[in-house]
């Protein structure tokens, strides 16, 4: 398990988000626990989760605190697809009231809803950083913590801590778009650990129906994946959303210890994707400052967002239809 942290300003677009209240979103929501909030009933007795009357009920308490812009609190807890038939949600619940505590979480307003419509099974929590007293809740090593006690919960439950999505080992993947976003990740995992530099890695995967493009954001390089899956449609993925050792920044690392090591062409005989995976995490360990040409990405003609986008509506994407795809992870995923 780990999880994601986002600040923000408005409640109501948070959430708007986790509740889907008019199904704009296509989500399937259980709320699992609320505190400090509004929530009338029905006729029925069942409780009825406003976004409007809950929004306003956070606004109110945060503005015992109106000099900290920033009151909401989106917090996400996810594990892999492997661990879906574990998470009943008594056991969603139990870990976030833990995970909560630990964090020192309490005496504030919040409220948790799982999310059914990924593979990978998650939960949202918002809450208002201004509690029940006026007072910030406590924030400080925020992100260590965070860490530290999501690594505890995932060993305490027996869950797992989230491996790259090239190394799942998930048998049912049910969405069309995680199907083809995981065997992406692990095609692209190959060829960078076969390949010797950006130009091979480019050309390799082009024949396995990926289309790879670097973009830039500002002073920082990305790498986006644009592959067409078996329903026709044209998907497209960023590095990071593939896995920490697929960034750009780390693609680029891979290629400039593969150089600086004097490293033979991977050899042929068969070998397991953790072990790739292990191997290109061993190239990105600090061991001295890495030889190359630092510029060379610079040297690339690189399009803007837009003129990838546009590509990608133009048909111009890679296709999984070629018969170059990995038979064995698809057989996997049917």
């Amino acid at each position: 398990m780990y999880a994601f942290i986002r600040h923000g300003s408005g409640f109501s677009g948070a959430l708007g988000y986790i509740l889907d209240e008019d199904g704009r979103n296509e989500k399937i929501v259980q709320v699992l626990g609320s505190e400090g909030v509004d929530v009338p009933q029905d006729k029925d007795g069942n409780p009825v989760f406003d976004v409007k009357r809950l929004a306003l009920s956070f606004r109110l308490q945060a503005s015992l605190r109106p000099g900290i812009s920033e009151p909401v609190r989106h917090l996400i807890l996810t594990c892999p697809p492997e661990d879906r038939e574990k998470l009943s949600p008594r056991l969603w619940l139990t870990i976030a009231s833990e995970y909560m505590e630990r964090m020192h979480i309490e005496n504030t307003q919040f409220i948790i809803a799982a999310h059914g419509e990924k593979d990978n099974p998650h939960i949202h929590i918002v809450y208002n950083r201004i509690n029940n007293d006026g007072l910030p809740v406590e924030e400080k090593f925020f992100f260590k913590r965070s860490n530290k006690i999501c690594k505890d919960i995932t060993k305490k439950y027996g869950l797992k801590w989230g491996n790259p999505k090239a190394m799942s080992e998930a048998q049912d993947i049910h969405l069309p778009e995680d199907r083809v976003m995981y065997q992406t990740a692990r095609i692209v995992t190959e060829e960078v650990y076969r390949a010797s530099d950006i130009a091979e890695l480019r050309l390799s995967l082009m024949s396995r129906g990926i289309v790879m493009r670097e973009v830039r954001h500002g002073d920082k390089m990305g790498v986006l994946f644009m592959v067409k899956g078996r329903n026709g449609r044209q998907y497209t993925f960023s590095g990071s959303r593939l896995g920490n050792h697929l960034t750009y920044p780390s693609i680029q690392m891979i290629f400039q210890r593969k150089t600086q090591l004097n490293l033979p062409a991977a050899p042929k005989q068969n070998i397991s994707v953790a072990g790739m995976v292990g191997r290109l995490a061993s190239l990105l360990q600090p061991i001295g400052q890495p030889t190359g040409d630092s510029g060379a990405c610079e040297k690339h003609d690189h399009k803007t967002l837009w003129e990838l986008l546009e590509e990608r509506d133009a048909g111009m994407a890679g296709s999984m239809f070629a018969d170059f795809t990995d038979r064995r992870f698809e057989e996997k995923l049917s």
